[in-house]
């Protein structure tokens, strides 16, 4: 979708896009899972819902830069926008892994990533795509895309209702107490 949205709306050749776009959201993906991981660790240490917290954090920030990137006409603003906003987007990587892993027994944490690797293709791999392609064929890419980052900050905004419940039952939550096996299961 980038290198759509970048060559049909802001003036950029298949050349310039593949030459700038990739490499700043490769750097800016990388830099965002490092730092990501490292301020959920933090955060952690703070709150019990601080991976959760940084989870949501991390996509109401970077909301401003995709509509920032949408809404510009200067190039160099358009790659920095998105970079901007891909690392802030790559802070989920590990914080999500780890709440899984600590809501979740021991013997299933395997089957419970697996499942959410599966989720995450699906609906946000294969569908998000879908939806904003059909949006696009039907109104404009642009408007596919703000569609895109309203589902962003709806989900971060669901991530406070995590923290809730953490903040109310802790990270071993009482239904998935049945599930957990004896120490060396």
């Amino acid at each position: 979708m980038g290198t759509d949205f970048v060559v049909r709306y802001k003036d950029f050749s298949l050349r310039e896009a593949g030459i700038s776009l990739g490499p700043a959201l490769l750097v800016s993906a990388l830099f965002g899972v490092l730092g990501g991981g490292f301020i959920a660790d933090m955060l952690q240490k703070r709150f019990p819902y601080g991976r959760i917290l940084t989870v949501a954090c991390g996509f109401l920030l970077a909301a401003p830069f995709v509509l920032w990137a949408i809404a510009s006409d200067q190039k160099h603003h358009v790659i920095g926008a998105f970079f901007i906003a891909g690392f802030f987007m790559s802070w989920y990587h590990g914080p999500v892994t780890a709440v899984i892993h600590d809501m979740m027994p021991r013997r299933a944490h395997a089957s419970s990533v697996g499942v959410y690797m599966f989720a995450t293709q699906l609906f946000g791999g294969i569908l998000g795509p879908y939806v904003v392609g059909r949006v696009d064929d039907a109104a404009d890419l642009v408007v596919g895309l703000q569609l895109a980052v309203l589902v962003m900050v709806a989900g971060a905004l669901l991530m406070f209702l995590v923290m809730y419940f953490i903040r109310r039952d802790g990270l071993c939550h009482p239904e998935m107490d049945a599930f957990r096996a004896e120490v060396g299961d």
